[in-house]
C-alpha cells in the first residue's frame, strides 16, 4: 500500500471513531450540566425556606388575651395551684339487700333450738324413768320386765327425736353459711348479736358490691363510699363484712358483701361505690370542677401565663376525684388556674380565631 492509501485509511478510522463517540460526549456534558444547574436551584430554595423560617413566628395555640375592660366584666378570677396526694379508685356497682330471707333462716333456727330443747327434756325424763324403774327391777325383782321394755322403747324413741331435731338445726345453720358466708351468719345465728340488731332496727344497711368483671378487691381492710346516682362528692363510708358466696346473672364480678349507716337509704337501692386502689399515694394537683369547660366533647381549663394572657389546657387525661379531677401530667404546682370565668375566655377564644380568618 502507498503512504497516500495508509493515510487516508487512518483518515477513515479516526472519522468513524470521532463519529461514534461525540454522542456520549455531548450526552454527559449536557446532563452534568443540567444536574449541577438542579443544585444549584435546590440549595437556593432551602436557603429561601430557611430565612422565612427565621422571619417567620411561632404560632401560639389555644391562648388567647383579654383586656381589663372584657376581664372585669367576665369576673375572672384565679387561684394557685398546690401538689397534693390522691388515692385512685375504681367504680363499681352496689345494691341495698333485703334480710328478709335471713328473717325466716334465723326463725327456722329458733323454732329448730327450741323443739330441741323441749325434746331434750322428754328424753332426759324418759332416761330417767328407765333408770328408775331398772332399779326397781334390781332390788325387788317386783316391776314387771314389759314395764322396764316399755320405758326402754320411749326412752329410745326421745333420743332419737332428739337427734333428728339436732340434723334440722344443723341444716339450718349450713344452708345459712351457705347464703350468706361465715360472717353475717354468725350474727343471724347469734340472737344476742349487736351487728344483727343494728340491721334490725334499721341503724345500719347490708349493702351487696358487685366490681368490674375485670377487677379483683383489692384489700379487705379499711372502707369504700357510696353514694346514689353517682354523686362522690356526697359519699358515705361502708366497712368490709365478708365475700358474697354469689353474684348478679347481669353482671359476673366479684361480690362483696358491705354495711353502713343507713340514713336514706332503702331496700333495693341501686347505689355506686368507690373503692380505692394500691396503698401507695399519687402526687400531682386537684382541678376542681367548677374550672373545668367542655369543648367538642372534652374537659380543658385554663391557666393563666400573664396578666391578660389565659392558655387553654386538656384535662382528659386526669383521674376522676370527688369534686374534680386528679392531674399528674401537663399542669403543674405554682400555675394561676381560672377558676370562674372560664366559659367567657372559650367564647373569646374562638371570636378571636374567627376574626384572624377574616383578615386572612
Amino acid at each position: 500500500m502507498t503512504l497516500r492509501g495508509k493515510f487516508g485509511f487512518w483518515l477513515i478510522v479516526i472519522v468513524v471513531v470521532v463519529a461514534f463517540l461525540a454522542p456520549k460526549l455531548m450526552e454527559s456534558t449536557v446532563v452534568d450540566a443540567w444536574f449541577e444547574s438542579y443544585s444549584e436551584a435546590v440549595e437556593a430554595a432551602q436557603g429561601d425556606d430557611e430565612e422565612d423560617d427565621d422571619e417567620s413566628e411561632p404560632v401560639e395555640n389555644m391562648q388567647v388575651r383579654i383586656d381589663d375592660e372584657i376581664g372585669e366584666y367576665a369576673g375572672i378570677k384565679t387561684h394557685e395551684l398546690t401538689s397534693t396526694e390522691f388515692f385512685p379508685e375504681v367504680k363499681a356497682q352496689a345494691k341495698v339487700i333485703d334480710i328478709r330471707s335471713m328473717l325466716e333462716l334465723q326463725a327456722r333456727h329458733n323454732q329448730a333450738v327450741s323443739a330441741f330443747n323441749v325434746a331434750k327434756v322428754a328424753e332426759q325424763s324418759a332416761l330417767h324413768e328407765l333408770s328408775r324403774l331398772k332399779e326397781l327391777a334390781k332390788g325387788t325383782g317386783s316391776v314387771a320386765a314389759k314395764n322396764v321394755n316399755y320405758a326402754q322403747a320411749t326412752y329410745n324413741g326421745e333420743k332419737a327425736k332428739l337427734q333428728g331435731l339436732n340434723f334440722e338445726i344443723r341444716a339450718v345453720r349450713d344452708e345459712t353459711k351457705q347464703l350468706w358466708g361465715d360472717t353475717i351468719s354468725a350474727w343471724v345465728l347469734d340472737s344476742n348479736s349487736k351487728v344483727w340488731k343494728r340491721l334490725l332496727s334499721h341503724q345500719d344497711s347490708l349493702v351487696l358490691v358487685i366490681l368490674p368483671v375485670d377487677l379483683s378487691l383489692p384489700s379487705e381492710d379499711g372502707f369504700i363510699r357510696l353514694a346514689r346516682d353517682g354523686m362522690r362528692d356526697k359519699a358515705r363510708k361502708a366497712y368490709f363484712v365478708s365475700p358474697a358466696l354469689t353474684t348478679q346473672q347481669e353482671v359476673q364480678g366479684e361480690t362483696y358483701f358491705y354495711k353502713t349507716a343507713t340514713g336514706s337509704l332503702r331496700v333495693g337501692m341501686r347505689l355506686d361505690a368507690w373503692l380505692p386502689q394500691g396503698e401507695q399515694a399519687l402526687k400531682g394537683i386537684f382541678i376542681p370542677e367548677d374550672a373545668i369547660v367542655w369543648n367538642s366533647g372534652q374537659p380543658w381549663v385554663y391557666i393563666q401565663l400573664e396578666e391578660d394572657l389565659y392558655q387553654r389546657r386538656s384535662v382528659s387525661t386526669g383521674l376522676t376525684a370527688a369534686g374534680g379531677v386528679f392531674m399528674q401530667d401537663d399542669i403543674e404546682a405554682g400555675e394561676q388556674l381560672v377558676i370562674r370565668g372560664t366559659q367567657m375566655l372559650l367564647s373569646e377564644e374562638f371570636r378571636w380565631q374567627i376574626l384572624d380568618e377574616d383578615d386572612d
